[in-house]
């Protein structure tokens, strides 16, 4: 065993031993297209817009894209059939109608070529959708050389059920866009991992070492161990540009906590506000704590102005019994936030002196859930991570 794997075995069974709720209700809640919200906003910082206020747009159409001499390109599309009402500097808002969505279908084309794919995936605005929001294209346009492509629907963060509803609903789709990576990258074998497993055990070096026994080196990537991993919801959005022509206009999320009247799993435009949201799935805003877009593990806070984007894997209205105290308190040096690390870092020293191991924090947020003085310590590493950046 190496010290990584040690290091991996051991963290992860401290944070069982602390027992990580699963809280699955809405894992038998079939998926449910939202009514349409009267405008979506979508998010547009650093892209050039296309459109201007009082543009007539067809839901699937171009809305802004990146300056050609940007390293990353991106895209994004009106997730609406409308009117296009604001273009500011960082969103753009259409009102409208939700386009027609295609019927279910599945199968590789046989002819398409692996740069067909590429550029498709890049034109359609395609991106990982379990969060890291990074542009499915460049994955996929990698010259290292891809052995497996594995896609990751174990989605072991309390609360969610989206990609299982998906895979249930939509499992030949997501097939077909896994193959079609393979196909993109070259690799010989995939497959689609979806058994039930305790937090963290979602996350991509995790579900490497578990199923293929490959340890990423710290500060690597799957590739260097010629694994490509993806989301499921990113599976399947890159069959329907693919073998549909449909760009990414919107996602599977779930809405959950025990400040949800109606919870469950909803098919939602991209930009959809969280304030419809709220009105669709009666969230209670007084009873409601905290509103987070995410898990409570790794979710940030929001509002009823924070629009769905495609990473968004749900929304999260949680009580105050739920959260308990969470009213930070100084630090007791206990050192559980170091036992259940995957990576042993030394989690309070480093939020008071930042160092650049601090880079190797994934942020899974098991630190912060075993914190018995509730720090956020979230928060603390991702302002660590900041500083130690700005030396550079």
């Amino acid at each position: 065993m190496s010290s990584l794997d040690w290091v991996f075995s051991s963290a992860r069974e401290a944070l069982y031993g602390r027992q990580v709720p699963r809280l699955k209700t809405t894992r038998e809640s079939a998926i449910i297209t939202i009514p349409t919200p009267r405008r979506v906003r979508l998010l547009s910082d650093g892209l050039n817009p296309v459109v201007e206020v009082g543009q007539a747009i067809e839901g699937g159409k171009l809305v802004a894209r990146s300056p050609v001499n940007e390293r990353f390109q991106r895209r994004i599309h009106a997730s609406l059939t409308g009117t296009v009402t604001a273009v500011r500097e960082d969103h753009i808002i259409i009102e409208g109608d939700l386009p027609e969505r295609p019927p279910l279908t599945h199968g590789v084309p046989e002819w398409i070529a692996p740069e067909a794919i590429r550029d498709t995936s890049r034109e359609a605005g395609l991106i990982g959708m379990g969060g890291g929001m990074f542009p499915t294209y460049v994955k996929l346009s990698h010259p290292a050389p891809i052995e497996v492509v594995l896609v990751n629907g174990c989605e072991s963060e309390p609360y969610l059920t989206c990609d299982h509803r998906v895979l249930v609903e939509q499992r030949d789709q997501a097939n077909c866009g896994a193959e079609l990576a393979m196909r993109a990258v070259g690799a010989r074998q995939g497959m689609i991992v979806d058994r039930e497993i305790n937090y963290p055990g979602g996350y991509e070096r995790l579900l490497i070492h578990d199923t293929l026994g490959k340890v990423v080196p710290k500060r690597g990537l799957p590739r260097d161990v010629g694994v490509l991993v993806m989301n499921v919801q990113s599976a399947l959005a890159l069959h329907e540009a693919v073998c549909l022509g449909r760009p990414l206009i919107d996602r599977v999320i779930t809405v959950d906590g025990d400040a949800v009247g109606r919870p469950g799993n909803y098919r939602v435009p991209i930009g959809t506000e969280l304030g419809h949201l709220q009105k669709v799935c009666e969230i209670d805003a007084a009873k409601a704590a905290m509103i987070l877009t995410g898990g409570p593990m790794m979710g940030t806070a929001a509002d009823e102005a924070t629009p769905v984007t495609g990473g968004t894997g749900a929304v999260i209205a949680l009580t105050a019994e739920e959260l308990g105290d969470y009213r930070p308190q100084p630090c007791i040096r206990c050192g559980q936030c170091m036992e259940v690390c995957p990576y042993n870092l030394p989690v309070a020293h480093l939020v008071e002196s930042p160092h650049k191991v601090v880079l190797d924090c994934i942020e899974c947020g098991a630190c912060q859930f075993t914190c018995p003085a509730r720090r956020p310590l979230i928060e603390e590493l991702r302002r660590a991570k900041a500083v130690v950046t700005a030396w550079d």
